[in-house]
């Protein structure tokens, strides 16, 4: 007779939910809010968490001079449950094909302002007319490092070589550059603009355009900005109508051109480029779903740089 293995016994007394309570109450100042994160009561998240401390034989939560803190196996489980139960989540949802015109998935993306404002806002309404049942979840990036982006359930993210991770699986997208946008009815600036126009022009400002400028900062540095905004999505509208110039994104800028009364012209100094990569988790890699996402955002830029391609071989 097989002698039967103890731990796949012990595992299958163990109830599964318990983890989704154990990450909420690691994760939470009190119970109450871990309760509320899982939709379950006080009493019950009492019962839930005496049951943990006797799994564990911890206490798990100490009080410090009233301050609430993990104990040092409560701080060794916090990131081990939080890949455990991304890895549940994966099981429980892997599929072996996709079929964009059924599937009822949420895709969740995450980028800089101004990237999702050029690239997520052509390719996500796509993917939604393809794919009528499907979620698009995009949000910003925050300076956030990809591992806990992948750990908070986010699908891709689009990032400039700055915030490149070796540790993910990656793609260029396409290479960008800083380039500047006036309107196309400025008063001065024509065809072009030299470095002496430049300097003596008023300006307004990207608050952070530091993946793009490290080789230009000493001469963006001499610019009079009369306006500052955090947001590319407001610089047509300081520009039009007035003699400012913003700079920025090539791409992005280049987006609004296609759009709205602005031009873009090379910047009168030498620029660096840089590249534009997705990211996402090792596990998305053989994932049909991501295979479609993938296609839709290689797909875009692929577009764009042959029609730059082209427009820049008649100039």
């Amino acid at each position: 007779m097989t002698k039967p293995d103890m731990n796949h016994l012990h595992l299958r007394r163990l109830n599964l939910n318990l983890l989704y309570t154990l990450d909420a109450i690691l994760n939470s100042d009190s119970l109450t809010e871990a309760g509320r994160h899982i939709r379950l009561s006080q009493p019950a998240m009492s019962v839930a968490f005496k049951k943990l401390r006797d799994q564990f034989d911890d206490e798990l939560i100490i009080y410090l001079a009233g301050d609430r803190v993990l104990t040092p196996l409560a701080e060794k489980l916090r990131p081990r449950v939080k890949r455990l139960l991304m890895d549940l989540n994966e099981t429980f949802n892997l599929q072996i094909d996709f079929d964009p015109k059924t599937s009822r998935k949420t895709f969740r993306l995450a980028a800089s302002e101004s990237l999702a404002t050029m690239l997520l806002g052509r390719v996500v309404p796509r993917m939604l007319m393809e794919a009528e049942n499907i979620n698009v979840i995009v949000s910003s990036l925050n300076k956030t490092i990809q591992a806990e982006l992948f750990e908070s359930g986010v699908d891709m993210v689009i990032t400039p070589q700055s915030g490149f991770d070796p540790n993910f699986p990656s793609l260029e997208l396409m290479m960008d550059r800083l380039s500047c946008m006036v309107w196309e009815h400025h008063p001065l600036i024509k065809s072009n603009i030299t470095f002496e126009e430049y300097l003596a022009a008023r300006h307004v400002a990207v608050s952070d355009t530091s993946d793009l400028s490290s080789r230009s900062g000493e001469i963006l540095s001499r610019r009079r900005i009369v306006a500052t905004t955090s947001r590319y999505g407001t610089l047509p509208e300081l520009i039009i109508g007035t003699d400012l110039v913003a700079t920025g994104s090539s791409w992005v800028l280049q987006y609004y051109a296609s759009m709205l009364p602005v031009k873009v012209l090379p910047l009168p100094f030498p620029t660096e480029q840089t590249a534009v990569l997705a990211q996402w988790p090792d596990h998305r890699t053989s994932d049909p779903a991501h295979h479609w996402l993938m296609a839709h955002v290689s797909g875009f830029t692929e577009t764009h740089r042959q029609a730059r391609a082209i427009a820049h071989g008649r100039e």
